[in-house]
């Protein structure tokens, strides 16, 4: 993490109240890392756990638009009796107009505002504004006493396009638990299981996915037995059904649609190789899901994933819209059981030191020391621990 609190400290820090679309049941993968997060709050800490307060409700639900103002209610009645820290959970286009409504209200209460950014590409969504919604934008960012961001390319946004200074700015890479079922024991020989998590898109390169499968790399002759699951909901699941029925590949590509919690850990333990060839991510948790599960991993460089994956060493890194390269790489992990081995060993290192959620509250508590400590206001001692003479 970059960043660091100052050295003064207090006993009391405040409660947090998290802002988030979706909240834990319908945020998608912001919902998750939440989730996970308060799953590892540590008993006795400092700070107590924080309480999540959704503004949207599911997507596309005709009572978003009661359920936000309920979150609008709940935070003035905060601002008005525990006068708790914000922490505010923003991605772009209609979340960014419903958070910069949340922080001119904070900002009513002098509250003090945590923002932590999650977008697949938040510097392109902001070109297409014009200048005069820029300039809100710059100030809602600004108004926060720190700003987390998942990865150095949105840093740099937020530091060069939305002015914010680089002091306020957090790296924090999301992070996900530790499996909590074994793999199964298969028999040798068996087909390869590859896996994708998400909500099937075309942003999420899932054509893109199903080219390479249909390619001649992986359905001609000689090609050592696969079997593939695209899981996940959203409003294309239904197209790609048809296109794999359209590509011949009814008997080894299954879409079950929406998966809970329990039934993602159960495929993941199913699993060979977990592939994402996505066109914009911020930091993928289906990405680090595979590689808390020792998953060999097959994605794209984009957002924060080219800082995650080592092309080679933790993974295998393709270019988004490369069938070709696509293909390549998944014959290679059909074809090695080693490179899969290998590539999936590394990627569960490179988790455990990096990405394992029971380290999430202590750096996330630090941001939390962070916004409090700005100046007018003395910071805290690292919330999970006992000051120290």
């Amino acid at each position: 993490m970059d960043g660091s609190a100052t050295s003064k400290r207090v006993t009391a820090p405040k409660d947090v109240l998290i802002f988030s679309a979706g909240g834990l049941e319908h945020g998608g993968g912001i919902g998750r890392m939440i989730g996970y997060m308060l799953d590892a709050w540590p008993r006795g800490c400092r700070r107590p756990k924080p309480k999540v307060v959704d503004t949207r409700g599911p997507p596309r639900r005709v009572l978003a638009l009661v359920i936000f103002a309920r979150s609008i209610l709940q935070l003035v009645q905060a601002g008005l009796t525990t006068r708790p820290l914000i922490y505010i959970h923003i991605a772009g286009r209609g979340s960014t107009l419903r958070k910069a409504i949340l922080t001119a209200v904070a900002r009513v209460f002098r509250l003090r505002i945590v923002l932590h950014l999650h977008d697949f590409d938040y510097k392109a969504f902001l070109s297409t504004l014009p200048a005069s919604a820029l300039g809100l934008i710059g100030w809602v960012f600004r108004s926060a006493s720190a700003v987390v961001v998942l990865g150095q390319a949105d840093r740099q946004t937020v530091t060069q396009v939305l002015g914010v200074s680089p002091s306020a700015v957090v790296v924090v890479a999301n992070c996900v638990p530790a499996p909590t079922i074994e793999a199964p024991v298969r028999p040798p020989g068996g087909p390869v299981q590859f896996l994708f998590l998400g909500d099937p898109s075309r942003r999420k390169g899932v054509h893109d996915l199903l080219a390479a499968f249909s390619h001649p790399s992986l359905s001609g002759e000689g090609v050592p037995p696969w079997r593939a699951v695209i899981a996940g909901g959203g409003a294309e699941v239904d197209g790609f059904r048809e296109a794999v029925s359209a590509l011949g590949l009814g008997d080894r590509v299954s879409l079950p649609g929406w998966v809970g919690r329990d039934e993602v850990q159960t495929l993941l333990s199913g699993a060979d190789v977990l592939v994402l060839p996505s066109y914009g991510e911020g930091m993928a948790m289906s990405v680090l899901e595979g590689m808390s599960h020792g998953r060999c991993i097959v994605c794209t460089p984009v957002g924060a994933l080219a800082e995650v994956i080592e092309h080679g060493r933790s993974g295998l890194l393709v270019q988004p819209g490369d069938v070709e390269g696509l293909a390549g790489a998944l014959r290679a992990t059909l074809d090695d059981p080693e490179v899969r081995e290998r590539l999936g060993a590394q990627a569960n290192a490179r988790y455990r030191t990096h990405y394992d959620v029971l380290a999430y509250p202590e750096r996330i508590n630090a941001v939390f020391d962070l916004a409090e400590a700005r100046p007018g206001l003395v910071s805290l001692a690292t919330p999970c621990e006992e000051p120290r003479a």
